[in-house]
């Protein structure tokens, strides 16, 4: 077996957010912050190694964004690409 983690890599970053939307959210963070939850402005990244381009890229705004990435990294090391892809939906390139 010839693991993604291979072909694939995966990172947090900031959301990218412009204008209204980036107000909105920001608002909608200081809402969260206010009733004890933990507000998050970050996306997961899936990128291909070769050529470093987005193959993913996805709101990590459910749960714990480390505990997302970790299972991610996790998927990448035990699937194939293809696996991989399947089990998060996305098309092959």
């Amino acid at each position: 077996m010839d693991p993604a983690a291979n072909y694939l890599r995966a990172e947090l970053l900031p959301r990218r957010l412009h204008g209204w939307r980036k107000l909105r959210r920001y608002g909608a963070m200081a809402i969260e912050a206010l009733s004890g939850e933990f507000p998050t402005n970050v996306d997961l990244v899936v990128y291909r190694r070769d050529t470093g381009s987005e193959v993913m890229r996805t709101p990590a705004d459910v749960g714990s964004p480390d505990f997302l990435l970790d299972q991610v990294n996790a998927d990448l090391k035990s699937k194939t690409v293809t696996e991989f892809l399947a089990e998060w939906r996305l098309d092959e390139d």
